[in-house]
C-alpha cells in the first residue's frame, strides 16, 4: 500500500472499517469476472509446468517388404523385416528456459489484472456508499427545509390575520414547499437507484454502512511505481524482450532424433537405424519475430512513460479537486450558511415585532432561497470531496 504524506481518514473508526472493508472483500468474493481471472491465473500457472515440458516421443512400428502373393512369407530376401521405433525432438539452446519465463510473465501479468480490477471494484464500490450517504444527508436536509417552509408559512397565515401578510404570499411559500417536496422525492429516487448499483456490485442487498463524511484535509503521494497497470506495462516489457531472445533461439533448431530397430529372419542379422534431423533456418523468419517482439517492448516502453505522466496527473486533479471542495465547504459551512441563518432570523424577528402595515415577504423567501441554495450547495461540495476521495483508492493504494 502506497503511504501518504498524511494519512487518510477514510472511516471514523476501526469498527467502522472492518464493516466496509467486509462489503469490498465479500464484493471481490461473489464478483463473476474477478473470479473468472482467478481460474485465468491458475490457467497461466499451469502454463508454467508446460512450458518446461518436452514434446512427447512418437512411437513408430510396422513392416517393410510385404508380399501381395504370401503376406506371412518373411525370409524371401535381408530387406524384408519388423521394426520398432521412437522419434523424439530434442531441444537445443536456451528455448525451454525462455519459454518458461514467458509462462511466469503471463502467469505475474494475469495477477496483476486481477488486482488492478479489485482496485477498480473497490475504488467504485465507496463512490456507491458515499453517494448514498450523502443523498440520505439531502434528503435530511430537504425535510429541515420544508420544516422551515411550514414555519415561515404559519408565520405568514399568523400575519395575515393581522393584514401584515397577503394570500399571494401565502401562495408563494406553498409552492416552495412544493418544489422542495418534488426535488425530494427525485432525490429518494436516485438513494434507491444507487442502492441497486451497489447491490449489482456486491450481490447482496445494501445494508447501512457506517462511514464517516467528514471532510479532512490530505495529500498524496504521487508515487505509483507499485500501482498494478504500472506493474502490467513494466512485466510486458520484461516479456516482449525475453520473446525476442526466444524467437532469436529459435534459430537453434531442435533435434528431430529417431531410432528403428529391425527384426529379420533367423538367417539374417536384425540392425538398428539411427537418423537425426535438424530444421534449417535459412529465410530470417525468426529474426523477424524477434524484431516484432522488440518493437512491441519498445511499444510498452514509451506507454509506460505516457501511463506514469497520466496517473502522476490524476493523482494532482483529484488532489485540487479536494482541496478546493474542502475550502469551498469550509467557507459555506463557517461563513456563508450562518450569515444567511441569522439573515433569516432578524428578518423575522423584525416583521414579526414591526409597526409596519405589511411586512417584507419577497425578502423573507429570497433569504430562505438563499439559505436553500447554499445548504445544497454545501452537501454537493461534500459529494465532490469523497468521490474524489473514491477515485483516489484506484490510484493511490495498492493491496500486494
Amino acid at each position: 500500500m502506497l503511504k501518504q504524506s498524511l494519512t487518510i481518514v477514510l472511516l471514523v473508526s476501526s469498527i467502522y472499517a472492518k464493516e466496509v472493508g467486509q462489503v469490498v472483500k465479500e464484493a471481490i468474493n461473489k464478483n463473476s469476472s474477478l473470479q473468472a481471472l482467478n481460474q485465468s491465473i491458475l490457467l497461466t500457472k499451469e502454463q508454467i509446468n508446460l512450458a518446461s515440458k518436452w514434446q512427447n516421443p512418437v512411437l513408430n512400428f510396422g513392416a517393410n517388404d510385404i508380399q501381395f502373393d504370401n503376406v506371412s512369407k518373411r525370409d524371401l530376401e535381408p530387406m524384408q523385416a519388423q521394426f520398432i521405433g521412437l522419434n523424439q525432438v530434442i531441444p537445443i539452446g536456451d528455448k525451454k528456459e525462455l519459454e518458461k519465463e514467458i509462462a511466469k510473465d503471463d502467469y505475474e501479468l494475469s495477477k496483476l489484472v486481477l488486482a488492478d480490477k479489485k482496485l477498480q471494484l473497490e475504488s467504485k464500490i465507496y463512490e456507491y456508499i458515499y453517494s448514498i450517504k450523502l443523498v440520505e444527508q439531502k434528503v435530511s436536509l430537504y425535510s429541515q427545509l420544508k420544516q422551515n417552509v411550514l414555519n415561515l408559512q404559519k408565520l405568514l397565515e399568523e400575519f395575515y390575520k393581522y393584514n401584515k401578510a397577503s394570500q399571494i404570499d401565502i401562495l408563494k411559500v406553498q409552492t416552495l414547499y412544493d418544489e422542495l417536496d418534488i426535488n425530494e422525492e427525485r432525490l429518494k429516487n436516485n438513494l434507491k437507484i444507487y442502492k441497486l448499483q451497489l447491490e449489482q456490485l456486491t450481490y447482496t442487498k445494501f445494508k447501512d454502512i457506517d462511514i464517516s463524511t467528514k471532510l479532512e484535509k490530505i495529500t498524496f503521494t504521487t508515487s505509483i511505481e507499485t500501482h498494478p497497470k504500472i506493474l502490467q506495462i513494466k512485466k510486458n516489457i520484461e516479456k516482449f524482450n525475453t520473446t525476442s531472445e526466444f524467437e532469436k533461439q529459435k534459430k537453434n533448431s531442435d533435434i528431430n532424433l529417431a531410432v528403428k530397430y529391425f527384426q529379420r529372419d533367423n538367417k539374417y542379422e536384425d540392425y538398428i537405424n539411427i537418423s537425426v534431423a535438424i530444421p534449417l533456418s535459412v529465410y530470417g523468419s525468426e529474426d523477424i519475430k524477434s524484431r516484432k517482439a522488440k518493437h512491441k517492448a519498445n511499444e510498452y516502453k514509451n506507454i509506460l512513460e505516457d501511463s506514469k505522466l497520466k496517473f502522476t496527473n490524476q493523482i494532482k486533479i483529484l488532489q485540487n479537486n479536494i482541496n478546493n471542495a474542502f475550502y469551498s465547504y469550509r467557507k459555506l459551512n463557517e461563513n456563508i450558511i450562518p450569515k444567511y441563518n441569522q439573515i433569516q432570523k432578524t428578518l423575522e424577528s423584525y416583521n414579526r415585532f414591526s409597526s409596519l402595515k405589511k411586512i417584507d415577504s419577497k425578502e423573507l423567501i429570497k433569504n430562505l432561497n438563499e439559505l436553500i441554495k447554499y445548504k445544497l450547495k454545501a452537501i454537493d461540495e461534500k459529494q465532490k470531496y469523497f468521490t474524489n476521495l473514491a477515485n483516489s483508492i484506484y490510484y493511490t493504494k495498492v493491496d500486494k
